[in-house]
């Protein structure tokens, strides 16, 4: 168990990847960053202690103590990219990457977890945190939360050059309202490094080396599974290394009372057990230790705890609970819009799409650097209930080799191409030729903009998501009129469909239209992310179980026969 007293040298931490004949490594490079930061702020340790009391009595209370599901927060992100060359001008895919990894991490849906060892699988935390990408900027206007910027610095150190304009970067946006991520190149092996709360607002986010950000296009192995990025986000939201980043082995802490005390960082892929300062075993496959990416996949319940802190009354980033950055202008406070999962190939240097073509949709093309090519603001418009052809082809360098396409429409814009009919096209094909799908589209999807996605592998268990070996995805837009989902149809069902009491901490009760048969109804729940929780059921009587939710905004979809219902809930 750890001691529990604060070292402030701990406010300005960073990875450093060494590079040696048998492997590359993670160690700290924080000392220099640290000096700094102190020197040029000297208030900076008291405003960390006064972080460090409110979180202490946060734990204290015996109703959010060790609570690792205490506070639901959706953090819009603006990414900043500084680039040399255009190899280091990361894909809007591999950003998206990014954010599906913390998603994931932070809301324990990477399926890794379960090689958590027994000894500490009952400690894995679902922090109750998730990320978007930016919708709006600081004044308000519409943005994809991504910023670019072509620079002469080949690289960069850790003095926070990068976080200002006026030094060759690009300015932090308005760091209460949204997690600050810059990407580049920089010096001396580093693999990135936060700021912990506390720190100075124009400086506050993370920083991450263009290699070891999200997954596929240029991140490297054996830190291309987005890991850094979960780990330096650990450091933004208060957890320190879980070693303690003491000189004198066994003597630190991490301020986290459930993560055994361990002598140093772990580096590679260890073996359970790996025993230190007298515990059974270091809890190295933590996201706050120096393993590979591969290695670390879990946050303990008191790590979730110290960062829900943050989000508390009192809590320094508390700002993020009210931020509107994550909702599109107009879109109303609180509300995320959906997002998709990324998809990409990894390799195009042999064959790529050349050819979508669906209605106003005729796009010939070369290959796509990352493996994905977004034109979702190319769009055609079909009507519900129509037949339509899509054709598409493939193209290839020189041997014409076997590819799996396969196409999909989010037909319920629910935020993924899971639904019943959402795969619309499935073939595969051994030639440059331009093949095509007949499909129907559903008299029962939703009127308005639909992402379709095309996805071309030599992998025929290629799926929606996911970055795969060869191919590329592209992602489009399909505008659905006539549906039964009109405005007026939408607000008629809503006024049959009753759902009370609404805001709920346990129970909805669903009161259907008079003459609907109860046994055809299905009811499903999606976080404000789309993903599908699983765990709440509808038994058919009415009343619908939420006790098991966190706080927060879900969607209810009621699916009764032809109709198709949404409606917002407020889990308390």
């Amino acid at each position: 168990m750890k001691q529990t007293f604060y070292a402030v040298a701990l406010a300005g931490l960073g990875l450093l990847a060494t590079t040696s004949a048998s492997a590359q490594k993670r160690s700290c490079a924080a000392v220099d960053n640290l000096a700094a930061q102190l020197a040029a702020d000297p208030s900076m340790a008291a405003r960390r202690a006064a972080i460090e009391a409110q979180t202490a009595a946060y734990q204290a209370n015996p109703e959010t103590a060790q609570r690792g599901t205490a506070i639901t927060v959706t953090i819009p992100v603006v990414v900043h990219v500084l680039y040399n060359t255009a190899a280091q001008n990361i894909s809007d895919a591999q950003i998206q990457s990014q954010i599906a990894v913390l998603n994931e991490d932070y809301h324990k849906l990477n399926a890794d977890y379960t090689k958590t060892p027994a000894a500490f699988a009952g400690l894995v935390a679902d922090v109750g945190v998730q990320f978007v990408l930016a919708k709006q900027t600081p004044t308000g206007a519409a943005t994809t939360g991504i910023e670019r910027k072509q620079t002469t610095k080949t690289s960069w150190g850790t003095d926070d050059a990068m976080k200002r304009a006026s030094t060759g970067g690009l300015d932090a946006w308005n760091s209460s309202k949204y997690l600050n991520l810059w990407v580049c190149n920089l010096s001396g092996g580093v693999l990135g490094y936060a700021q912990f709360p506390g720190g100075a607002a124009a400086t506050d986010g993370v920083v991450i080396l263009t290699s070891a950000f999200g997954k596929g296009g240029s991140a490297s192995a054996p830190f291309n599974l987005g890991r850094t990025g979960t780990h330096e986000v650990g450091h933004w939201l208060n957890l320190n290394h879980i070693w303690g980043d003491d000189g004198t082995a066994c003597t630190g802490t991490d301020n986290v009372s459930d993560t055994p005390n361990q002598a140093d960082e772990n580096y590679g892929t260890p073996s359970y057990p790996q025993s230190s300062c007298s515990n059974t075993s270091d809890m190295f496959m933590n996201y706050m230790d120096y393993v590979d990416d591969a290695a670390m996949y879990m946050f303990s319940t008191g790590q979730s705890s110290r960062m829900n802190a943050l989000f508390a009354t009192g809590g320094a980033r508390a700002g993020l609970l009210t931020s509107v950055g994550g909702t599109a202008p107009g879109g109303g406070g609180g509300t995320t819009p959906v997002s998709y999962c990324a998809s990409n190939g990894s390799n195009q240097g042999y064959e790529w799409i050349d050819l979508v073509q669906l209605g106003s949709i005729n796009r010939s093309s070369a290959k796509e650097a990352g493996g994905y090519y977004n034109g979702t603001a190319t769009s055609t418009t079909v009507a519900a209930g129509s037949s339509q052809t899509i054709y598409y082809s493939a193209a290839f360098t020189s041997t014409a080799y076997t590819e799996y396409f396969k196409i999909y429409i989010d037909w319920n814009a629910d935020g993924d191409f899971t639904d019943a009919g959402e795969l619309v096209a499935s073939r595969s094909g051994t030639a440059a030729t331009t093949q095509s799908s007949v499909f129907t589209v559903p008299s029962t999807a939703k009127n308005g903009a639909h992402r379709m996605r095309v996805v071309m592998s030599d992998n025929s268990a290629t799926t929606s998501c996911g970055t795969f070996s060869y191919g590329e995805t592209e992602d489009y837009t399909v505008n659905v009129t006539g549906g039964l989902r009109t405005s007026e149809t939408e607000k008629a069902a809503l006024a049959d469909y009753k759902v009370f009491p609404n805001p709920t901490s346990d129970v909805l009760n669903l009161v259907l239209p008079v003459g609907r048969d109860h046994s055809a109804v299905q009811v499903q729940v999606f976080d404000v992310r789309g993903a599908e929780l699983k765990q709440v059921r509808y038994d058919g009587s009415g009343m619908l179980n939420v006790s098991g939710l966190r706080a927060g905004v879900y969607t209810l979809r009621v699916t009764d026969g032809g109709e198709v219902v949404h409606q917002r809930f407020i889990k308390q």
